[in-house]
């Protein structure tokens, strides 16, 4: 029966073009995401049009873009790039349209709808009490399928295209030999898909478990397992038990873990993600820092240091480190922090989780990378007869890799400072909304970290306030962090479009001589 619903499928595609179809894949589960919005609005009595307008137009498109379209062609490099381009502007649209509909602003709609997409966790709602329950679970949901939006992209389809690459190769999941791109990625997404819904339905358990209501349990989950920030309370995870808190915890450092390692080690029972150098450095670099930081709220303490008071601090020390180095930018109290702890934390959301996870800032392995090379170029200095090779988490590195990864790292710096100036001149009143304690400086950082990392936790805790202009920035900011700076560049190049032309042109010919073959082997 299967076989026979694949030829009839197969006998509906009439055009060729693998992007278009994987697009179709995605608005498809978006639209998936709109009526189980919907369904639940429905249930609790809210106006269900938020969601249910916009279901059939986007799952009508999805369906008629996977029935109709092939994808035998294999992928460019040009049409990869494109593609992930286009994945993230059609999720922005469906992800702000129900704010919209609700009644935001477009400029404050899409800035809600990229920054849950983006996985980012930085909102524009001061008060969340005024939102129906809907809308925060929608919240929840596009964080989670922007999660998994973010580990297709960057740990399957640019390493696949010849690009990109955090550590994983093209073979390394099921399918990955089919010549039909598009079944490579849609099996690689159901190794993902399983991991997330795992991790996803074992937090809800926990949470449940420590007495949280299943609302709250769904959306904490849905937010923390792509390491997004976005909550159903205003006051983030504070009012919650210490309990409840540690199970986010221990999921901050789940989501932020290489997620194909985790799927061997809960489907083929492989114990690499404990072996990897790259989860080692990631764990141990996150208690240092928490060390770090407690020592200087000792430091900084004038009163008695009780039991209470040393268990409190370590523990706001461990949530805060491990909040913003994942990316989640849960808190368990308002960022208003003394200056040096408050370096530490940008440095730790500068530096940001594993490679392969949904974690922001620059990712562990690059640090890796980089140290791999100032490191052999000392040893060149030292011994310039020695044959040096630059290696990191095991792997030899070549040089057209490790120039990636720099190139990288220098953009990161680059964007954070132009954003910096742009900030600046657009909020010069920005110590009207700093908190008491916090100095402008460290407010015009906070923003553009949270933005440009996908940490989302930064000394406001609604954006609200801040001007159209700045919140564009923020919104471009949070598109370029997930997107990756090489890739936007690349966009804005000649070279790329002509790429584009010339691979659209290809598969024009060959749909043309394929055409003409068919003609010819029937009067044969």
């Amino acid at each position: 029966m299967n076989s026979n619903l694949v030829r009839r499928i197969k006998h509906l595609q009439r055009w060729e073009s693998g992007t278009i179809r994987l697009l179709g894949l995605i608005e498809l589960l978006l639209a998936s995401a709109l009526g189980f919005t919907g369904a639940y609005a429905l249930l609790a009595g809210e106006d269900a049009g938020l969601y249910l307008y916009l279901f059939p137009v986007v799952g009508a498109l999805g369906l008629f873009q996977m029935l109709f379209f092939s994808s035998k062609n294999k992928l460019t490099p040009a049409l990869g790039v494109l593609l992930i381009a286009e994945m993230w502007a059609i999720s922005f649209i469906v992800a702000a349209i129900p704010f919209m509909i609700y009644g935001f602003g477009p400029v404050d709609a899409f800035f809600e709808g990229i920054s849950g997409y983006t996985t980012t966790g930085a909102t524009i709602v001061a008060d969340l009490d005024e939102l129906p329950s809907s809308l925060l679970l929608w919240r929840g949901i596009i964080q989670w399928a922007g999660g998994l939006t973010v580990l297709i992209s960057f740990s399957f389809l640019l390493p696949m295209i010849g690009m990109g690459g955090a550590g994983l190769n093209s073979n390394e999941f099921a399918g990955s030999d089919n010549d039909d791109y598009s079944m490579k990625i849609s099996s690689a997404s159901l190794n993902f898909i399983k991991v997330y819904a795992l991790l996803t339905v074992m937090e809800i358990i926990c949470l449940l478990a420590c007495n949280v209501a299943l609302f709250d349990s769904v959306c904490i989950s849905f937010s923390n397992v792509p390491t997004g920030g976005l909550l159903p309370r205003n006051d983030s995870m504070a009012s919650y038990g210490m309990t409840a808190q540690a199970v986010t915890l221990v999921f901050m450092i789940l989501g932020s873990a290489n997620f194909y390692m985790m799927f061997r080690l809960f489907f083929r029972h492989d114990l690499a993600l404990f072996k990897s150098r790259e989860t080692r450095i990631m764990i141990e670099w996150f208690l240092a820092c928490t060390v770090l930081v407690f020592f200087c709220y000792l430091i900084e303490h004038s009163g008695d240091f009780t039991g209470e008071y040393v268990a409190d601090t370590f523990w706001t020390s461990l949530y805060s480190v491990i909040s913003s180095g994942t990316g989640t930018g849960f808190a368990i109290q308002d960022f208003v922090y003394p200056q040096f702890i408050f370096l530490i934390l940008m440095i730790v959301e500068f530096m940001g989780g594993a490679s392969g996870s949904t974690a922001g800032g620059i990712k562990i392995y690059r640090m890796m990378a980089l140290k791999s090379y100032i490191m052999s170029n000392i040893n060149r200095v030292m011994h310039p007869n020695a044959v040096i090779s630059i290696k990191a988490d095991g792997r030899n590195w070549g040089e057209e890799a490790i120039n990636s990864e720099l190139s990288t790292i220098f953009l990161f710096l680059v964007g954070v400072f132009i954003s910096l100036a742009l900030l600046m001149l657009l909020e010069p009143d920005v110590g009207n909304y700093t908190p008491d304690g916090v100095d402008e400086l460290q407010t015009y950082f906070g923003i553009i970290l949270a933005a440009i990392a996908n940490a989302g936790i930064g000394p406001m805790a609604s954006y609200d306030v801040l001007s159209i202009g700045s919140k564009i920035l923020m919104c471009f900011l949070m598109w370029l962090g997930r997107m990756e700076f090489i890739l936007v560049l690349i966009l804005f190049t000649k070279g790329f479009w002509s790429d584009v032309r010339l691979s659209v042109g290809q598969y024009r010919s060959a749909r043309a001589t394929n055409m003409l073959a068919g003609k010819f082997n029937k009067k044969r």
